[in-house]
């Protein structure tokens, strides 16, 4: 009997060591998460641990540099070896406008002096027929008018003035601007028998704010 209780505790004492051994190992070995203590932000509030909550920070603004069509309306002429130039700046009367049925038409006045300048120009697509306008530039200037366009009546008031004479030789529209090259006859030139003066030259034209009056 003796024999057997020395037996069963000689078994049980590697039992208990191998039992300590398993709980110290899962307390060493185990995986363990440490939460850390949010720091307060700026107002004092302490967020919550594991909280995906983000303050979102205010949009910068962005400067695209687009003036969105603003300010006053541009243009200028240059014939022959003379530039003039126009504005609807303090402009009673004025007109300009990108698109008008499929046409940017301006009508501004002299920036400094007596005159205005008038522009038809056609948008791609734009059927002639249907608006009954051509690109076409006519120029006042004091008592002077330089006009092209290939449909002016000039052309049946005097023989001698023949198509190419006046005319809009090129064309662009870039968003709200218009420029070309142009075909000028002089219109006191053509009426009479006298031969027709012509002068070549470019124009350009931009809307600021779009007006129609």
């Amino acid at each position: 009997m003796t024999k057997f209780l020395v037996l069963a505790g000689a078994l049980l004492l590697p039992l208990a060591a191998c039992g300590g051994s398993d709980d110290s190992s899962g307390e060493s070995s185990g995986d363990v998460t440490t939460q850390a203590q949010a720091a307060p932000d700026e107002g004092g509030t302490v967020a919550e641990s594991g909280s995906d909550a983000t303050t979102p920070s205010p949009e910068a603004e962005v400067d695209d540099g687009d003036s969105g069509g603003s300010g006053p309306s541009t243009a200028m002429v240059t014939i022959g070896d003379q530039t003039y130039n126009f504005s609807t700046e303090g402009a009673v009367v004025a007109q300009c406008k990108t698109d008008m049925f499929g046409i940017f038409s301006v009508q501004l006045p002299m920036a400094d002096g007596d005159g205005n300048i008038n522009i038809v120009a056609l948008r791609e697509g734009t059927d002639p027929a249907v608006v009954d306008q051509v690109d076409a530039v006519a120029v006042s200037v004091g008592d002077e008018d330089w006009i092209a366009d290939e449909s002016s009546g000039l052309f049946e008031t005097s023989d001698a003035l023949t198509p190419g004479m006046s005319q809009v030789d090129s064309v662009e529209i870039d968003g709200s601007t218009v420029r070309g090259t142009a075909t000028f006859v002089r219109q006191f030139s053509v009426i009479g028998a006298g031969e027709p003066e012509t002068m070549t030259g470019t124009f350009e034209a931009t809307c600021g704010e779009e007006r129609l009056s």
